[in-house]
């Protein structure tokens, strides 16, 4: 079955001639703001592999769950890197339900995404949404800063679904090892990164190919080089896991059909703390 068409939030912003990649993300999660080209791609992506779906829920599910773990662990600073188009249950809802002192920072590359953020966002308090690139970190992290957080205290980072599109080249592993070194102890660092799958078909290497090309290069990696991601973070229980095992609720994993679906998840996410 393929996706409805939907209405985009904004009109055309210059690229709607082919996908973007905030737009296809959100098709896949269900979304409505995107247009026909990102609609065409998700399908496509959808053909080749059916579950891809199942696996953009699972892993804003995990989102939600890693969210109310750090502000239930005090945290009232958030910083969401690589946002993507807000959606239902996006993190300045969550902290609104938990938490609702916390400052919450989105930031994104995309232009577009910023703007529809804070287009949403208007008239809120104690939520901004900036222009940052993760692969410049000293200067994303002065962009927090103007955005009203205090790095002198601890601050949570999340890299949902992003880092995945920082190539080798770029150094993920020191531009981590940056972010870490300019927030406090008792910072938190959330994680969620795409993985290869268990098996490559050629129809599936050409979907990757085409999605790369297309959108945004991607750099899936093995679950022992996103471990190193983690270098000088303490990793919390239950350590790096597929997204659904990331401290579940009891209704989420029932049924041995769901942890089957679930172990298939190419994805490994993690939740750490600096010491």
């Amino acid at each position: 079955m393929g996706l409805p068409d939907e209405k985009p939030w904004m009109p055309d912003d210059g690229n709607t001639n082919g996908p973007n990649l905030a737009r296809v993300y959100n098709a896949l999660g269900g979304g409505t703001h995107t247009f026909g080209a990102d609609r065409e791609m998700a399908n496509r992506l959808l053909a080749v592999e059916p579950e891809l779906a199942y696996w953009v829920r699972s892993n804003r599910a995990f989102l939600a769950r890693s969210a109310r773990f750090v502000f239930g662990s005090g945290i009232r600073q958030v910083l969401d890197v690589g946002a993507g188009l807000l959606a239902p249950g996006s993190v300045h809802e969550l902290a609104a339900q938990v938490a609702p002192d916390a400052q919450v920072v989105y930031l994104d590359l995309d232009p577009v995404v910023v703007a529809q953020a804070n287009d949403i966002l208007r008239g809120q308090p104690r939520v901004v949404a900036a222009r940052g690139d993760l692969r410049e970190p000293a200067e994303m992290l002065r962009v927090a800063v103007d955005a009203g957080l205090d790095l002198t205290r601890p601050v949570a980072i999340l890299l949902v679904a992003v880092l995945h599109f920082v190539q080798d080249s770029d150094d993920p592993v020191g531009i981590l090892a940056r972010l870490r070194d300019a927030v406090p102890a008792g910072s938190y660092l959330v994680v969620s990164h795409a993985s290869p799958p268990p098996t490559a078909t050629p129809a599936g290497d050409q979907a990757k190919k085409e999605y790369s090309e297309r959108t945004a290069p991607v750099a899936l990696r093995t679950r022992e080089q996103v471990e190193r991601l983690f270098a000088g973070w303490e990793l919390l229980e239950p350590g790096l896991v597929q997204p659904a095992f990331w401290r579940p609720e009891p209704e989420d994993l029932a049924e041995p059909a769901d942890v089957e679906r679930a172990k298939g998840t190419p994805a490994w996410v993690g939740v750490a703390v600096k010491s």
